[in-house]
């Protein structure tokens, strides 16, 4: 199980040969993990302690064009929480299908926002991303 929004595909998402490109992929992944993050207060949570989750890696599949008013759903879920990454799985499928139009594999680290250097991940930062990485 995992934390989904739902997305209808618009003209406005397409590109001028009628397809959905990377960006607006990347554009549903991204609108899919904020959903996440605000879902557990996470933005917030880590801003208290001047802490921001950032992204430094991601690897996308694509599987299956979408086409003009698809309707989507894409899944994401904390997978696996290391001593400085985290990894952030993501999946489109065709709304109310198995059939998968994408999948992403996003690493994150948590940035120290004085220093702006990644920090290792522990006490209540690692118990928040547990809490997101358990919600299923």
């Amino acid at each position: 199980m995992s934390d989904y929004i739902r997305i209808k595909v618009r003209g406005y998402h397409l590109d001028q040969h009628g397809h959905l490109n990377i960006g607006g992929y990347n554009r549903f992944f991204e609108e899919a993990r904020w959903s996440l993050f605000e879902n557990f207060n996470a933005i917030e949570f880590f801003s208290k302690l001047e802490l921001t989750l950032t992204l430094v890696n991601s690897n996308i599949n694509f599987r299956r064009a979408c086409s003009f008013n698809d309707q989507l759903e894409v899944h994401t879920k904390v997978m696996k929480i290391g001593n400085t990454s985290c990894r952030i799985e993501q999946t489109i499928f065709l709304d109310g299908t198995n059939k998968i139009i994408a999948d992403a594999t996003n690493t994150f680290v948590l940035m120290d926002n004085d220093q702006h250097k990644s920090v290792p991940i522990t006490g209540q930062a690692r118990d928040k991303l547990a809490q997101m990485a358990n919600s299923a």
